[in-house]
């Protein structure tokens, strides 16, 4: 089965469902599907091409062709589409994380393909929600928060939730002496993570000996920089991950903070479970359907630095009961949410598609 993998975000950007994204393909591929992969290009730097284990990636500016009605650009992208429909001849259209001029040219192209097309919606309320559905064969959602939402565009929806592979490296204890908390993904405004250093600001005016470290790159990386240095605290930031590098450094930390204002799977808190780590999250999206309050993690308001605080102080005062959830957390990730049953799912639908 040949599969066009049209997504707004993939590789180089690092975050959940871009890490999600290439584990799916490698897995669809060890299965003896071929994949082309057509993605935003955030960076000027990066490649227009490229092969990256494996996977051929072609990345176009969607946002920079769309909001300034490029139409030399736009010109490009459809003499590419309409040789990769001549030349690949997909079986399968995969839409995934279609927002903003990923979506706008999808829509405007898709009389170009005969090929089936389905969609997995991340953030439902979409402006092109609508469109797209009337463009598309089948439409997803990896939540039942997103689900709920989507419904009264596509009665037909389907639910089907991610899944990761286990990382090879096993978990290490939880450090408690001293503590250190994490977050984790990409640095953009609607991961909340202001609201966290707020709250480490609170737990530091206690005496707290504990630390906090940012992994990630992203647009609010100044702002976010120049908060801490405003409340005069040290928050060590890493900068960008690979997919490698991420379990280590969650083996690093005796938690993690998602702060998120929206949040429509939590692809972190599943990543931070998979190493035993329990999560703080917000009560928001769809981090209640991963994080189980007071088993797995505990759930706090959206946009509360007081309430993010005293949850890390209940987490860093209960050392037992902390690492207790941490093995539940990692034990629930194993349980639920695996790779093989997220791309089993996905391959029934593209054979249904099919036939």
């Amino acid at each position: 089965m040949k599969i066009l993998f049209w997504a707004d975000g993939f590789w180089p950007r690092i975050g959940g469902t871009e890490t999600q994204g290439m584990q799916f393909i490698q897995e669809m591929q060890q299965r003896g599907h071929e994949f082309l992969v057509l993605a935003q290009k955030d960076d000027p730097s990066w490649k227009d091409e490229e092969i990256y284990r494996g996977v051929s990636i072609r990345r176009f500016d969607f946002n920079a062709t769309i909001r300034d009605r490029n139409l030399k650009g736009i010109g490009e992208i459809q003499k590419w589409l309409q040789q990769v429909a001549k030349e690949f001849a997909p079986d399968i259209i995969y839409l995934n994380t279609m927002v903003n001029g990923s979506a706008a040219l999808f829509l405007l192209f898709r009389k170009l393909f005969r090929a089936a097309a389905i969609a997995t919606i991340h953030v439902p309320d979409t402006p092109l929600i609508e469109k797209i559905c009337a463009q598309v064969d089948h439409l997803c959602s990896p939540s039942r928060w997103g689900f709920g939402i989507m419904q009264k565009y596509c009665p037909s929806l389907r639910m089907i939730p991610y899944g990761l592979a286990l990382p090879k490296l096993p978990p290490s204890p939880l450090p408690f002496s001293p503590p250190t908390l994490l977050l984790l993904g990409r640095l953009s405004s609607e991961k909340g993570f202001e609201v966290a250093i707020e709250a480490f600001s609170l737990l530091k005016k206690t005496g707290s000996n504990a630390k906090l470290l940012i992994a990630g790159e992203g647009p609010e990386r100044p702002f976010l920089e120049h908060l801490a240095s405003q409340m005069d605290l040290f928050v060590q930031f890493t900068g960008g991950l690979s997919q490698e590098e991420v379990p280590s450094v969650i083996n690093q930390s005796t938690f993690v903070v998602m702060p998120s204002h929206l949040e429509p799977f939590g692809l972190v808190a599943l990543e931070s479970m998979q190493m035993g780590r329990p999560v703080i999250a917000s009560n928001a999206g769809g981090l209640p359907e991963i994080v189980s309050h007071g088993q797995t993690g505990l759930l706090v308001p959206p946009k509360d630095p007081l309430s993010f605080f005293r949850a890390m102080q209940t987490l860093l005062n209960n050392p037992e009961k902390t690492t207790q959830m941490g093995i539940r957390a990692r034990q629930w990730a194993m349980r639920t949410y695996l790779l093989e049953h997220n791309v089993d799912q996905y391959e029934e639908l593209f054979h249904q598609c099919l036939q």
